[in-house]
């Protein structure tokens, strides 16, 4: 916000606009437009220098103060998703983002911060935005509209990051019975993915298979630098024939493997997602509204812990596997 709006100029009386080139009185703090000063050739308030006092611009009028009186009981309104909150929110119910008391309240779609003297909208914390109830975290979707008989609004809060992807995804499996619909990221990651949006069992149930599929790899793999050491393998050739058909097929598995957890990943979570609503909305029945909001962030959302603890027992497994193998074929085990 212009910080001298609707302050008019000393010399001229007309009001400041934000391109105007404003010069200020270093004894004063009195504005005026730079042709004024320059007209006038010093300020005009030659009596406040004498008493060393400084100018104050005039009292608005009753009704320009009416319009940026902050009203607490206004709603707040986030900058990041334009949500309408109760006054008494910390945070947006949709997305979580910490909502600005001094910049939130909106009144006529203008912000706190649009008082004169205060900051600029940019320059506050919270970047201001106009409000769009159809904005990015709803994925085009309205927060009231309900996908089987769950408002958008909650599966927003539960699902936390990527809203405006995912929501946009169950209303088309909804309407349309859809199974399969292709995730990269699950592609790419497989089971760090599924760790990552907190589906538990299906994330353990792909990194036990994963971790079954590299075994023949594995053996292979230590088998070949054993022999680069010049030790003696014990596995005969036709074992080792074997073990590279096996290997082979194993490969072939995991690329499935892989293709199937980003063909059916979203399903996988969609599933997911409506079944712990559903079971947070039985148990919060006579909860606040606050304290239901509070449980879909806490149960919902993203665990980056998760895929941390799931890398530290990746790396840990394949150094305990490395150390027991190389110690059997070096006779040390």
């Amino acid at each position: 916000m212009f910080k001298y709006e609707g302050v008019s100029c000393p010399h001229c009386g007309k009001k400041f606009k934000p391109t105007d080139e404003i010069l200020i009185c270093p004894d004063c703090g009195a504005p005026y437009h730079r042709h004024c000063i320059e007209e006038l050739g010093e300020c005009m308030f030659q009596d406040l220098h004498q008493k060393g006092q400084s100018w104050q611009p005039p009292e608005r009028p009753p009704h320009e103060e009416e319009e940026t009186r902050y009203d607490s009981r206004a709603p707040l309104r986030c900058s990041r998703c334009g949500t309408a909150n109760p006054a008494d929110k910390l945070f947006c119910e949709v997305c979580g983002t910490p909502l600005n008391r001094d910049g939130a309240n909106d009144s006529g779609g203008e912000t706190q911060n649009s008082r004169p003297g205060g900051p600029e909208p940019d320059q506050g914390p919270f970047r201001q935005m106009a409000y769009n109830p159809y904005t990015t975290p709803f994925g085009g979707l309205s927060p009231d509209e309900e996908i089987e008989d769950i408002p958008v609004k909650d599966l927003a809060i539960y699902v936390g990051q990527t809203t405006h992807y995912f929501l946009p995804k169950f209303k088309e499996m909804a309407a349309r019975g859809k199974k399969i619909s292709w995730n990269w990221a699950a592609f790419f990651l497989d089971c760090f993915y599924l760790f990552y949006r907190k589906m538990w069992a299906p994330a353990i149930a792909v990194a036990v298979v994963s971790l079954l599929l590299s075994v023949p790899n594995m053996v292979l793999f230590y088998n070949t630098f054993a022999l680069q050491l010049g030790l003696d393998v014990p596995s005969s050739e036709s074992t080792l024939t074997l073990m590279y058909q096996l290997s082979n097929i194993c490969y072939l598995l995991s690329l499935l493997l892989k293709f199937a957890v980003a063909a059916f990943s979203n399903r996988l979570y969609k599933d997911h997602v409506f079944r712990s609503v559903r079971k947070l909305r039985e148990a919060n029945r006579n909860a606040s509204e606050t304290d239901y909001s509070s449980a879909l962030m806490a149960k919902g959302g993203v665990s980056v812990k998760a895929v941390v603890i799931c890398i530290v027992v990746s790396l840990a497994l394949s150094f305990v596997s490395s150390y027991f193998m190389i110690s059997a074929m070096t006779g040390l085990y």
